[in-house]
Parts: structure tokens; C-alpha cells; sequence
């Protein structure tokens, strides 16, 4: 059999990277040559391998690297990776050789991979990983990698979008009409002010719901490498001539993700929830994708009930797998990731909404 050979791609080769990327089975939108520029505005520099096989590719990962200022270390992650074969041991294990060469380069602490195969897939591939010695995590969640389990809708299980609107209950379809029955109206967006106007009201939906979120510059990255490529769109929520709220996808190999979406709560009875959602949906049918995500499954109730409506699947990914180059520090990371981290955050989230409020106090203004 041929060897494989791993090596880094630029720039320049993106386009190659993209098309060669969404002709493998398990890719995922977070595999996209872009993906790691949109995640540049966290502070993550993104290193892309591939692998090849007599001339073909038949692997990849792309390496979100970390430095942890000031201290000289960094972290890795490989969203969604690596995408491959699960089965494929040669691909594996030169990936994982390459992952070496450049954690010694970038003086890493460890690797977390989360490849998007499912649990029932993951037999082979986690045992290749624990030959390789990396360890499987019980954690179904954290505060920077993607969740391991997540709704995912079966684009497929309709030969059309009205197939699939016609399959979800009565009240589901009666909750999509209801908004432009009074009046709302669910438009694509087409400019970077169209953006800032969704961006103003998601700002201030997370703080009333007590989470956090990333700044304009992370929405206008993914508007600028996925909407304006023609691999995402944002569908803005109208109401009286005002944008009342929006949600932002992403698509890619096939796929979709909703990304982030928000309304406040004076407009909750217009469901304008229900009517952008279903125009995403209907809108990653229209264009070939396999499967539409909501990304995790909900941190309430209230949202797992929503999400369920679409008729949606749990689908249990098969986890983390961390790799540590570090022992020592990467025992202080995970020390700080699952015991600190969880016992601060309340305190962080409240302290924002209390500075918001203050300002708003004082000024008379929304806070910055």
C-alpha cells in the first residue's frame, strides 16, 4: 500500500483544501479552510494538514493552535477532526505523527481532537487512539470545544422542503405562519449594516439570558468567510420596518449549522423563532445539505422543547480525546478547565450583566 504523507497548507491552497475536503464522508462545516480564520478573532492560529495517498487526499486537520499569554505554551484543538476514514489506521497515525512535529515547533501542552463520528462509529478509530495514547473524556461538554451531543434533523427524510414541513406537528406549522399572518417578515440579509442591526439585538438578547458572547469583529468574520462565499447565510427578522432579530448559518460539505440566533422577549408572540428557523431549514434543503444542526441540544428546557419541534435526532458524537505532550501542565489545564472554570462562571456572567445595567444606569446608553 502507498504511504501517506501529511503536510501544511497555506493560503494559497484553500480553494484546493475546500474542494478536496467536502469530497470525504464526515466532513463538517468547522472543517472549512475558513473556519480558522473566523476563529483568528479568539486569538487561535490555524494550521492546516492534509493527508495524501498516492497523489489523492484521504485526510485532514485543522489545528487550532493557542498561545497562553504571557506563559510560553500553547494548546491545540482540532475541531470536528480528524476528518478521515475512522478505520483508515495509516491516516490516523500519520496525522497524529505531524501533530508531534509541530506541537514541538509551537511548544504545545496538549491536543483535543472531537472527530464527528458518532458513538456507534467510534469503536475502531477510539481504539487506535488509545494505542496512540490519547484519553478518551467522559465530559459530554465544555466552555471551548463543541458539544458532544447535539439535535441534528435529517434533511434527507423528505424529498422536499414541504416534505418536510408537512411531517411537523400541527402546532409547529401553525407557530411558523403565525409571525407573518401579524405582519413579520423573514428577509435575507445583503449588507454589513444589515449585520450590525442583527448583531445589536443578539448582543443584548445574551445578556438578558445570562451567557456569554464573542464581539461584532467574530459575526463579521463568519459574514466575511462564509455568508459573502456563498457558504452561510443570515435571515433577518422584520417587524414594522424594524429588525426584531435574526439567525446566522453556516453551510459546508453538505451540511449546516445554526450558528447564533436572537429575539427579545416583547416580540415572543409573533414566534419569530419558528420562522427563521424554518427558513434556514428550508434553505439548506433547497441546497443539497444532508443534515441541518442546532449544534447542541439546549442548556433549558425550554430550548430542548423548541428544537425538538423540527423533529430533530439526538446524535451522540463520540467525545474528546486529548493528547497530552505536557503531562504536568496539561494535569494544571484540566484541573483549571473542569473544577475553576465551572465554579467561576456564574460570578463572570452575572458581573457582565451588571456592568451592562450600570452603564445603562449612567448613560442612558447600551453598554459598548
Amino acid at each position: 500500500m502507498d504511504s501517506v504523507i501529511v503536510r501544511e497548507i497555506g493560503l494559497a491552497e484553500r480553494d484546493y483544501w475546500d474542494e478536496q475536503i467536502q469530497t470525504l464522508d464526515r466532513v463538517h462545516p468547522f472543517n472549512a479552510y475558513d473556519w480558522g480564520t473566523v476563529r483568528q478573532v479568539d486569538g487561535w492560529e490555524s494550521i492546516h494538514l492534509i493527508a495524501e495517498r498516492a497523489g489523492r487526499v484521504c485526510g485532514a486537520l485543522q489545528l487550532l493552535s493557542k498561545t497562553l499569554s504571557p506563559l510560553p505554551w500553547s494548546i491545540f484543538y482540532g475541531p470536528h477532526g480528524p476528518v478521515c476514514d475512522p478505520d483508515d489506521m495509516d491516516v490516523v497515525a500519520a496525522i497524529h505523527e505531524k501533530l508531534r512535529e509541530v506541537a514541538a515547533r509551537k511548544r504545545a501542552i496538549f491536543i483535543r481532537i472531537d472527530p464527528n463520528i458518532t458513538e456507534g462509529e467510534s469503536s475502531s478509530l477510539e481504539r487506535l487512539l488509545e494505542r496512540l495514547q490519547y484519553a478518551h473524556l467522559d465530559q459530554r461538554w465544555s466552555f471551548w470545544n463543541s458539544p458532544r451531543d447535539e439535535y441534528r434533523i435529517d434533511l434527507r427524510a423528505g424529498e422536499t422542503a414541504e416534505d418536510l414541513y408537512n411531517a411537523l406537528d400541527r402546532d409547529t406549522r401553525r407557530c411558523i405562519r403565525k409571525g407573518p399572518k401579524d405582519g413579520l417578515s423573514i428577509e435575507v440579509a445583503t449588507t454589513e449594516e444589515d449585520l450590525k442591526a442583527f448583531y445589536d439585538i443578539f448582543k443584548d438578547f445574551t445578556v438578558s439570558k445570562r451567557f456569554l458572547v464573542r464581539g461584532y469583529q467574530y459575526q463579521k468574520r463568519l459574514w466575511d468567510c462564509y455568508v459573502a462565499r456563498g457558504h452561510g447565510r443570515l435571515f433577518l427578522a422584520k417587524f414594522e420596518g424594524q429588525v426584531i432579530g435574526g439567525l446566522i448559518c453556516v453551510m459546508f460539505g453538505r451540511k449546516c449549522v445554526a450558528m447564533h440566533m436572537g429575539t427579545p422577549y416583547k416580540y415572543q408572540k409573533l414566534q419569530t423563532y419558528y420562522a427563521y428557523v424554518w427558513e434556514s431549514i428550508r434553505w439548506a434543503k433547497e441546497n443539497g445539505c444532508e443534515w441541518y444542526s442546532f449544534r447542541g441540544v439546549g442548556t433549558t428546557p425550554t430550548q430542548e422543547a423548541f428544537k425538538r419541534k423540527f423533529n430533530p435526532t439526538v446524535v451522540a458524537l463520540a467525545g474528546y480525546f486529548d493528547y497530552p505532550f505536557r503531562p504536568v501542565l496539561y494535569r494544571l489545564f484540566y484541573w483549571c478547565e473542569f473544577t475553576l472554570l465551572p465554579a467561576s462562571w456564574p460570578l463572570l456572567v452575572g458581573t457582565r450583566k451588571f456592568a451592562k445595567g450600570a452603564v445603562k444606569r449612567v448613560t442612558g446608553q447600551p453598554a459598548a
